[in-house]
This record gives structure tokens, sequence and C-alpha cells, in this order.
């Protein structure tokens, strides 16, 4: 992060403080700012911030989303929108869109990932954690619901333009790989046959983001059940059926034996089925559920790279090596990705976590060492 990022933080955060500060008698009439500790919660992957204001009584999320990066409207349309249908979403106390200031409800802080991780510590089979994938998929759900009208087409074009990330950052940024007219063709044709699998599939509300780092487990349920919040689905579309579902178990952060992840799939095909929001035939869904997570994986791959290209977020290195493996083990599977598996495995896969992990520590280096010369 660069010196005039770290002092706009700044100043910015001294703007959120004084902002609540100023909103807080609506909130809580007789609640005094001194009695309040703020304090940061997390980043993400986006140029949002998050805070946490708590007293010995009351807490509040407040949410630093400058208004030139992050679109805050599409956050509070969306929120409404999910609430009306019955999805855990925080409630919108206060908001200033104008500074890029939210005062959101305090989900807390289990993520489902943490949960997922101790299911996974007790048996690596994945038993352990159906209960709470089952949690999640009852949202999902209700997500799956959600009216389209209103909400953008996930288009081809946006999904090349994804799937493009992986080959100019990941491939070109990462790897250092020069790729010749044959390569292009060869990544060009796998991205068009991924599109078109996800253009064929029914279009429905899609959260976009749904995976175990924005999801949290929450002391009580929801009326329709659910003991699961939902978060950061402001970049909502309309789009394939399988988009969440792989989101969810085909999780960049975590990963199941593939045989679990199917038969969680088949799972919640029944409810969806049951639940009239979709009647696909089990191998047509099963091949849609692997291509869509194909088409996710490379963009995230990308994302990654450029996170720690562009933005200096190393954390993110590390989760590209159990991404890859999602993509490759599809690519070996599907006969229309047959000259991309063999692509992968030349120029990839070939000691990839390797050259991926010693590549953020030589860069890391080479920052360093600038560094020490400028003193």
């Amino acid at each position: 992060m660069s010196e005039g990022s770290t002092i706009d933080n700044h100043h910015r955060t001294q703007s959120l403080q004084n902002w609540f500060q100023s909103i807080l008698g609506e909130l809580s009439p007789s609640a005094d700012s001194n009695d309040f500790n703020i304090s940061l919660v997390q980043g993400d992957a986006s140029f949002r911030r998050y805070f946490r204001a708590q007293s010995q009584n009351e807490s509040y999320i407040l949410v630093d989303a400058p208004p030139d990066k992050e679109n805050s409207q599409a956050f509070v349309d969306i929120a409404e929108t999910f609430r009306k249908q019955g999805v855990q979403v925080p409630l919108i106390y206060k908001l200033n869109l104008e500074q890029g200031f939210l005062c959101i409800s305090d989900f807390g802080d289990t993520l489902l990932w943490s949960k997922l991780k101790q299911a996974q510590g007790l048996t690596a089979s994945g038993t352990d954690a159906s209960p709470i994938y089952q949690q999640a998929f009852k949202e999902l759900l209700l997500i799956q619901k959600v009216p389209t009208e209103k909400l953008p087409p996930f288009s081809e074009e946006k999904l090349l333009q994804e799937m493009e990330l992986f080959q100019h950052w990941f491939c070109e940024g990462i790897l250092k790989l020069t790729l010749s007219d044959k390569d292009k063709s060869i990544l060009s044709l796998a991205f068009d046959n991924l599109s078109q699998s996800a253009l064929s599939q029914d279009q429905l509300c899609v959260h976009r983001d749904y995976h175990s780092r924005n999801l949290l487990q929450l002391d009580t349920a929801s009326t329709m059940g659910s003991s699961i919040g939902v978060i950061d689905f402001q970049d909502a579309v309309k789009g394939p059926a399988t988009y969440d579902l792989v989101s969810l178990l085909k999780d960049c952060y975590i990963a199941w034996p593939l045989s679990q992840v199917h038969s969680w799939a088949l799972e919640y095909r029944k409810l969806a089925i049951q639940q009239n929001i979709f009647d696909i035939e089990e191998g047509v869904f099963i091949k849609s559920f692997d291509l869509m997570g194909a088409q996710r994986h490379l963009k995230a791959i990308g994302i990654f790279s450029r996170l720690y290209l562009r933005d200096q977020k190393i954390t993110y290195l590390t989760d590209i090596p159990r991404t890859l493996s999602y993509l490759y083990q599809v690519a070996a599977e599907h006969t229309e990705l047959n000259d991309f598996h063999v692509w992968l495995e030349i120029n990839v896969m070939k000691d990839a976590e390797n050259k991926i992990l010693s590549f953020g520590k030589k860069e890391s280096r080479d920052v360093r060492e600038s560094k020490g010369n400028d003193l």
C-alpha cells in the first residue's frame, strides 16, 4: 500500500468516526460516543473496510466504501430486495452515500469458514460439515427465488472478461509466460466453451460471492430456520443457476473430496426441484456445476493474482494453488477442455505451487531491498 493510500485511509477513518458520532443520537439516544470503541474488523478484496463500533451494550458495523471505487447504492438496493425474500442480510441503520459511509447491524465474527475448518479437522471426508452446508442451502434457496427483473444480466462479455483475468494477471503476470498465438487460441476456445455452458443454464438471482468468508454463523435462526447471515451481495446479477452453489461447495478457501462435493450439489438440486426453482436432469446439472466452477476459478485465480500484483495483498497468493487444482481437475474430466487440460499440464501445473509462492517471496524481498536503498 502506498504512502498516499495510507494517508487517505487515515483521513477516511477519522471522517467515519466523526460521522458515527453525529448519528449516534438517532441510533441510541441514551448512548455516549465515549462509551464506544471503534476497531478495524477487516478489509476484503475490494476497497471497502469494516469497523466495529462497540460499547458494553451495543455493537454496530461501520462500512467505509469510497464512493469513487464502490457502489453503496447497489448494496442498499440489493439488501432491501434480499430482505423482502427472507434472506438474512444486515439491517442498514444509517447511510451517507456522498461520503460512502454506512452503519449496519453486526453479525459477529464467526465466519462459516471457521466452522468448516473445525469440521474438516474432525474428518477430512466432509461428513461433519453437512449440517453447516445445509444451513447455507436454506439461504441460497431464498436467494434463487429473488426476482431478477431489476438485476443486471451476467452477460457473455462479462463472463469472458472475468476469465481473461487468468490470462493477463496469472499467466503473464505471475508465471511470466509469453503466450503464443496458439496458446491464446487454446485459452480462447476454453473460455468460449465455459461461457456458453454458463449461458445455457437457467438464469436466476446470483449473489456472485456466496462462499464461506461471506457467510456468518449467527446466534439465532431466522423465521426461515437458517442461522446464516449473508454479506457482500452488492454485485448480485441474473445469472447461471449453479454459480452460487459452486462458489459455496468448490470454495477457493477450503477443499473437500470431489465425491462429497457432488453429493452435496445433488442434495441441493433435490431441494431446488422441490421448491420449483429449477428442474435440471442430474447428469446435466453436475456437468454444468463443474464447468461453472472452472469459469469461476479462472476468474478467482486472476483476481488473486491482481490483488497481489496491483494491490500488494500477498495473502491471496496462498489461495491460488487450491483454486488451480479445482480448475485442473475439471479440465481433465470434460472433453471440451481437453486441449486446455494439456496446455495446463505443460505450461502451468509442473511445480505450480512452488513457482507461485516463490514468486511472492522474491517480489517481497525485492520490495524490502528497494526500500532499504531509499533510506
